[in-house]
Order: structure tokens, then sequence, then C-alpha cells
């Protein structure tokens, strides 16, 4: 696969040596049976799970919460992203035979009561493996409080839960591990948290990767893709795999790929803001453009462009977005988070009324 393949990595070769966080994760295996991975999008969350689970040889149920249907998601839906996981493991029919509800065949595990007690039952008898939820946050949008049941087999089973999360602050409001009413709150969980490479690790990446390829790129490429990307890995990632195997040698070119891609992202993203898109995008703008703004720097170019906004209203807003992982709040302001995202808000944003 490779350093530059853009999918998940699986195998410990193909994960570049970030030894540090990866003790981190082992540790939490080890030390608790509830382990949160948080870090901002393309920060390798994903890699990371994948490929410890797989060089400890664990078994274990990989859920991306992310194939969800948009808006509000039913039960069934996910017993659906489930149902394709299980049939993939070879070891699920001893796991499952004896679930009355859910057949265990040829063509995989279906489940003939598509319900919430069978969907317990089923995680039930996951009792001493690992179950995994990439993107944890998507769950708020189901119509029963799943985070009941991941408290419930927290009590109650033997089942290592692993979640992880983009949007920090969604993740948080989803489990509610500060609030003494929530159902998880006091429950030991260990947290696994990700950051970009600095810039001799993300040097490096890159090094290692182009002689995986077998091309060699300028020092003078590399190091403007380093002022230009952040040290996300996931990026890196973009940029090697379009330089060796696309064959775009122009950094412009793909930067304007890449750029397309996260607004199509952020494009879904700010689908759920309805008629407070506008404001939304308006946010976005003043910040990508100046790199940094203040609140009542926010605030006036937003009541230059669309009129008066309650203050109450947006505090609110840049919350949202920070929570989200979008926007980061520093001593001096606000900013756009990724860079590639940034450059993508101030070429294909527009504010629309």
């Amino acid at each position: 696969m490779g350093y530059f393949d853009p999918e998940p990595k699986r195998r410990k070769e193909d994960f570049f040596d970030m030894e540090d966080v990866v003790e981190e994760f082992r540790r939490g295996l080890g030390v608790s049976r509830f382990i949160v991975v948080l870090g901002l999008r393309r920060y390798g969350k994903t890699s990371l799970i994948l490929t410890t689970l797989n060089d400890m040889n664990v078994d274990y149920v990989f859920i991306d919460c992310r194939l969800l249907p948009s808006g509000m998601f039913s039960i069934s839906d996910l017993i659906l992203l489930i149902e394709e996981e299980l049939s993939r493991k070879s070891w699920i029919k001893y796991v499952l035979e004896s679930i009355e509800g859910v057949k265990v065949g040829p063509f995989g595990v279906r489940f003939r009561r598509r319900d919430l007690n069978t969907l317990i039952s089923v995680l039930e008898k996951l009792n001493g493996k690992v179950l995994v939820l990439d993107e944890v946050q998507e769950l708020r949008r189901c119509r029963y409080r799943l985070d009941y049941v991941l408290a419930h087999l927290y009590d109650h089973t033997d089942l290592k839960i692993i979640v992880s999360g983009s949007q920090v602050g969604m993740v948080n409001r989803f489990l509610r591990i500060n609030d003494p009413t929530a159902p998880l709150y006091g429950r030991p969980l260990y947290t696994v948290r990700l950051r970009p490479l600095n810039r001799s690790k993300a040097r490096e990446f890159l090094i290692k990767g182009f002689k995986q390829e077998g091309v060699e790129a300028p020092s003078e490429l590399i190091e403007e893709a380093l002022d230009l990307l952040d040290g996300i890995i996931g990026w890196l990632t973009y940029f090697g795999y379009a330089y060796a195997r696309l064959g775009i040698r122009d950094l412009s070119s793909i930067l304007d790929i890449a750029s397309r891609l996260a607004h199509e992202e952020l494009e879904h993203m700010l689908q759920i803001f309805g008629v407070g898109r506008p404001r939304y995008v308006a946010i976005l703008k003043i910040i990508a453009e100046r790199g940094i703004a203040s609140w009542s720097e926010i605030l006036r170019y937003i009541e230059s462009r669309l009129g008066r906004i309650p203050r109450n209203t947006l505090s609110y807003m840049l919350k949202n977005l920070v929570d989200m992982g979008i926007l980061q709040k520093t001593p001096e302001g606000y900013r756009v988070a990724d860079p590639i995202l940034a450059h993508a808000i101030r070429k294909y944003l527009r504010i629309t009324t």
C-alpha cells in the first residue's frame, strides 16, 4: 500500500512511524474498556486504530458512522451498517448463532428483527472483543439515545469500546461525560489526541513516501508543501499521491484539487444550518481572508453584509463551528483549523441570501 495510498492504513508497515501516539493508544487498550480517539479530519485517527488493532491480532467490529444516511436516521439504518461489517468476519457465526432474531448464513449476517433490543443482544454477544465507532458524533442524529446503549455495554459486558471523532465538541456533546445526568458520566474513559506532525516529521514522511514510490521530488517543492500543509498527514498523503501516482507536478494544481474536495465536504456540513447558512458562510469568509479574526471583527463583517445579528447568536454560531472542528479558538481570535479548507473558503465559498 505505502504511505501515499489515500485509503486508511491497516498494516503497520504502511503506517508512518508515530511511535508516541501508537504507544499511547496501546496503553489505553491495556488499562481501559472505553477509549476516545480525538483529532481533526485527516489527522490519521482511522489508520491509527486499524493498524494497531491488526498488529495486536484482536477481533474487532469497525463501524464507519459517516456512512449513515444524512439527517435523522433509524436503528434499522445502523443495523444495516452492522450487518455488512459482521458479514465480513469469519468468526462471527460462532458468536451469533444462538441469538433469536439473527440469521448467520452463507450470504452473511441478517437481522430478522431490526429493533433496538436485537441490536443490543448482538452487541452483548461481542463480549471480550472490540467495537470501533468511527466518527461517533454522527450517532447524535439517531432517533434513539445511543449513549445509553454504550453505557449499558460498558456496565454489563467485557466489550472494549473505541470511539473516534474529528468534530471534538460534537463528540463531547454526544458522550456528555461531564454531565452528571448522562449515562456515561463517571465512567473512566481513556483519551488519545492526535495532532499534526511537526515539520521534521512531516519532511521525513514525504521523503520516505517518495522513496517507496521510486520518485524523486525536488527538495524545494517538498519545503513548499510543508509550508502549505501544516503537518496534516492526510493532506501530506494527498500531495504525495497526486505527485507520485497521478503525475501532477504543479503544487498549485494539487492545492486546487484538494481545496475543491474540502469545499464539497464543507458544503455538506453547512447543509444542517438551513436558513442560517449565510451567516455561517460570512463568519468563515472573514476568518479565512484575514487568517485570524477577533470576535468583534467577525461581528462587524457580518453586520456590514447581512444586517444586525444578536451577540449571543454570534457566540453560539462560533461555538458550533469550533465544536465541528472547522474553526480553532486562539488567544488572538478565531482561525480555520485546516489550511486547505481555508484556501477553499477563500476561493469557492459564496455568501448567498
